[in-house]
């Protein structure tokens, strides 16, 4: 310890003494070393931290398989078969999807996201509120359920953080919770949610087999695993599907543990970013070996004086290992710090694409993996300087000569050499990986999404169920509210719909007349209920037959209201029902070309969902529906008043304006409060930002690859330029000689250039082949681009190149000018 402490304050002296030395190596470990810590906490807290329930890893997500592939969500009666006759499941919790209610606590009303859930939820994830209590057993029947726990930032936001909330009460959709808790902060499941309120799980409102729209959770016995669960909700599944093979037809079982539905969407991405900031602390570290590779050289006889006067070649290095993990644990202490308010950056953001069920944080693992780094490159990047002190011939330079420069030949310069064509093979890598994410970007920018996205305004609109109890009640309000919107100056057009583009996620099973072939018994289509203008507001076009006009509004609604009547009434329904009752849809062109080939689609019929016969009336333009990456679904818009009957919808309001569309939501705002001032605007946002949000995975990942990119190529023309600066000091001598011999400064010029054309040709080869070997692991990340892509990897080595050649020309251009008197006295 006695010799640590002496081996540390020498260092700090050492370092203190070459100051600008000093901060150049801190500032650029603190570069390396702080994008790292960063991109390990979102890490920590995504992949390595469990989640924050009491045994997550017996927790698990439930769902269904259906005849398309995937998995899918539950329908009710199936969910209480599985958890009545399951062997390997100690508790299951059903719970809803996120709903948008009207919140009203004091002033204007705003939107909430609930969550509905069985009265078990919290006791099967394992936690309980901060304040107040959980669901008890039967709160989720019908006439007890209007309790409710709030999320932690729903507290605060609302409630100023009042602990004596609990047993008072919030308004949510025209009805009075009872606040019972507040759930602790970092608490966040599902994601974003803001309330959540007890289920009705009675029988009649978990709807009928066949109708997938809950989600399920379990916890496995112990000693059982997600395989062994699966198995036995796979027989209990096959034997439904004996019972009731109309409605759960290849219906099976999929059991994930939570951990891994939670993270399964984020973990390519994040391995791939901490792939990238592990080569720029590389290059990083190669940078500071270099500057104390030429350091080191400049100590040479205080080395060799330690040496004589008994200091062992292992002293030595110690000695000179301290000073370089002091340098890194200093740029680790400025990393640590960048890296926490890069985490509260993080935090405060509600729209970076990454799971936020554990918190962003700079907790103890990740000081111990920045203490680890530190030490780790420390040792790294000092090995070699320490290596080639203490390799010193004594004799030799205790010579009076010694204090003349050391030749640049041997194995010294080759290390250093070495070290350049590894910091720009590295970000040559780099470069090619952001290159092919930037152009992914570029494409998803301009695919066609099947809209005409420009001055178009999207907003959500909850009803709430006690206020519009009816259709006739929901269609009223949807009328005056189209009228009103419509009469606003600058609105071409306005649509209610039950979704928008990029953002769908209504669908099921048809049936065609004459057809029973697999191609349609395996594909979902995507159901959307719409008024007239929807098609105009969005810029779809109209490709065949027509449009909906008000008298099939009419002609759908009156046929609901027959069908409620037929199966709500004391009689059984009947087996046949009346040919006179029938649909109406528009469907898009992928469904006219999948169900009738070469066909003219217009009056030909179809059913959804095993009901009445659907007559096409006309065909429109594909649109995206589940994302920019996947191919347009086959599509059927019908009527809104085929929605309207059912009161748990939510709904969107689509118009196009004249000029800028987010001036428009002011009027907007205005002629929905001068209808219903309890409704809350939910989501506002322009299509432009829709879609941006659909790309936002691909923009955030081309954003920080680029900054990362960026990063490497600046410390590589750095390293170059440091080694090319070295070495023509190391050669002034030789220059004088050379220029007074008769060299002009145009050959000065090309020998010191011709060294530096050399390190940048190794590197820019060694990088474009390691490139074809990393851009495998982001070929999934890309959109419309190969891995391989010949164009970027020469715009990447092409810009790597200048970069380079600028970086060496500058020096290279001082020793030119070098005046040969001047350089023939250099020692």
């Amino acid at each position: 310890m006695e010799t640590l402490w002496q081996d540390l304050k020498y260092g700090f002296r050492m370092l203190a003494k070459s100051p600008g030395f000093t901060a150049t190596a801190v500032l650029t470990l603190a570069l390396g070393i702080g994008a790292n810590t960063a991109i390990f906490s979102v890490i920590n807290s995504v992949l390595l931290r469990s989640l924050p329930f009491a045994d997550p890893d017996r927790v698990v997500q439930l769902w269904e398989t259906e005849a398309a592939p995937g998995t899918y969500p539950f329908a009710g009666p199936d969910y209480l078969d599985w958890q009545s006759q399951n062997h390997t499941l100690e508790a299951t919790s059903l719970y809803t999807w996120e709903n948008g209610y009207n919140a009203s606590t004091a002033g204007a009303p705003e939107n909430a996201t609930v969550i509905a859930a069985e009265a078990n939820f919290f006791s099967v994830l394992g936690v309980q509120p901060r304040f107040g209590r959980s669901f008890a057993a039967g709160e989720d029947q019908p006439g007890k359920n209007h309790l409710a726990i709030l999320s932690f930032p729903f507290w605060k936001r609302d409630f100023g953080g009042d602990p004596g909330v609990i047993g008072k009460s919030v308004q949510l959709n025209a009805e009075t919770y009872t606040i019972i808790g507040v759930m602790a902060r970092g608490f966040n499941f599902p994601p974003a949610t803001d309330v959540w309120i007890p289920m009705d799980m009675s029988r009649k409102n978990l709807g009928s087999r066949g109708s997938h729209n809950f989600r399920a959770l379990g916890r496995l016995k112990r000693g059982v695993t997600a395989v062994q669960a699966q198995a036995d909700l796979a027989a209990i599944a096959a034997e439904l599907e004996r019972q009731f093979p109309d409605s759960n037809g290849r219906v099976g079982a999929v059991v994930v543990p939570i951990q891994e539905q939670v993270v399964k969407g984020s973990r390519q991405q994040l391995l791939v970013l901490m792939g990238a900031v592990a080569l720029v602390l590389l290059i990083a570290c190669a940078n500071v070996a270099n500057l104390l590779l030429a350091r080191a050289t400049g100590r040479q006889r205080e080395v060799v004086l330690r040496a004589v006067l008994g200091a062992s070649r292992w002293r030595v290095m110690k000695q000179l290992l301290t000073e370089s993990v002091i340098l890194s644990c200093a740029g680790a202490a400025l990393g640590l710090a960048a890296a926490w308010w890069c985490c509260e950056l993080v935090e405060s953001s509600t729209t970076l694409p990454i799971p936020r069920e554990n918190a962003v944080q700079v907790d103890w693992h990740v000081l111990a993996f920045a203490t680890g780094v530190a030490v780790l490159v420390g040792i790294l990047f000092g090995l070699a300087p320490a290596f080639q002190a203490s390799q010193l011939n004594l004799s030799e330079e205790l010579k009076s000569s010694a204090q003349a420069v050391v030749s640049p030949s041997g194995w010294r310069r080759t290390v250093r050499d070495a070290l350049v064509v590894g910091e720009m093979a590295l970000s040559l890598a780099l470069l090619i990986g952001a290159g092919l994410l930037l152009k992914s970007f570029v494409q998803l920018r301009r695919a066609d999404v099947g809209v005409q996205a420009q001055n178009v305004l999207t907003l959500g609109i909850n009803l709430p169920p006690k206020t519009y109890a009816s259709l006739s009640d929901r269609r009223t309000f949807f009328d005056r509210l189209i009228e009103t919107v419509e009469r606003a100056p600058g609105i071409q057009a306005a649509s209610i719909s039950t979704q928008i583009p990029l953002e769908g996620g209504t669908n099921g099973y048809i049936s065609v007349p004459g057809r029973d072939d697999a191609a349609i018994k395996n594909q979902l289509f995507e159901f959307n209920y719409i008024t007239p203008d929807y098609f105009r507001a969005l810029g779809i076009p109209l490709q065949q037959g027509r449009n909906f006009s008000l008298a099939d509004f009419d002609h759908v609604a009156e046929t609901n209201l027959k069908l409620n009547e037929l199966f709500s009434g004391p009689n059984q329904p009947p087996k046949q029902l009346p040919s006179d009752l029938s649909f109406i849809a528009v469907i898009n062109r992928s469904m006219a070309q999948l169900l009738w080939p070469g066909q003219n689609p217009i009056g030909k019929t179809f059913s959804a969902g095993g009901m009445l016969p659907t007559i096409v009336i006309g065909v429109v333009g594909d649109v995206k529906e589940h994302g920019i990456r996947e191919a347009a679904w086959p599509q059927a818009y019908f009527p809104l008043t085929g929605a309207l009957d059912n009161s748990l919808w939510g709904w969107r309001l689509v118009v196009r304006t004249d000029g800028p569309p987010i001036g428009a939501l002011g009027t907007i705002r205005s002629s929905l409060a001068s209808l219903d001032p309890a409704l809350a605007v939910v989501k506002p946002r322009t299509m432009a930002d829709v879609i941006s949000e659909a790309i936002q995975d691909t923009s955030l990942q081309t954003m920080l690859l680029g900054v990362f990119a960026s990063l490497a190529v600046s410390l590589a023309a750095i390293g170059i330029y440091s080694v090319t600066a070295y070495l023509v000091t190391q050669r002034t001598h030789e220059i004088g000689v050379r220029m007074a011999l008769g060299a002009q400064q145009q050959h000065v010029l090309q020998l010191v250039l011709k060294h530096g054309a050399r390190l940048i040709f190794f590197g820019v080869l060694a990088g474009a082949a390691g490139a074809l070997a990393l851009t495998k692991l982001i070929s999934g990340l890309l959109f419309g681009v190969a891995p391989t892509d010949l164009a970027t990897f020469a715009y990447a080595a092409v810009l790597l190149c200048a970069v380079a050649l600028v970086a060496c020309y500058v020096p290279a251009r001082r020793a030119s000018r070098v005046d040969p008197l001047v350089a023939l006295r250099h020692e």
